[in-house]
């Protein structure tokens, strides 16, 4: 089933299964936790580690939209999917 226009998409959607995540929280001491709450957390998903990885190396860097000498203040664990719809959704 179709889920998203083609002319819509900013890259081709994976073909096959993305089992390689990243699941992204906040630090107990990260001032967006009385906004977003203690629970607060996202999945990614990845056909490849090598796009995982990517992904970590373009978190870790200085986002445009930051001030200088500002940086992301994400918990990133990496995770896996056991097995096709048994894991979180992102």
């Amino acid at each position: 089933m179709e889920q998203v226009h083609e002319h819509n998409r900013s890259r081709p959607v994976p073909e096959g299964p993305r089992v390689f995540g990243l699941r992204l929280s906040l630090p107990p001491n990260d001032p967006m936790r009385p906004l977003l709450g203690d629970d607060w957390h996202v999945y990614h998903w990845f056909a490849t580690e090598d796009e995982r990885e990517q992904k970590i190396a373009q978190l870790r860097n200085q986002f445009v939209f930051y001030r200088l000498g500002d940086r992301p203040s994400f918990v990133i664990e990496r995770v896996m999917r056991e097995a096709a719809g048994t894991a979180e959704h992102g």
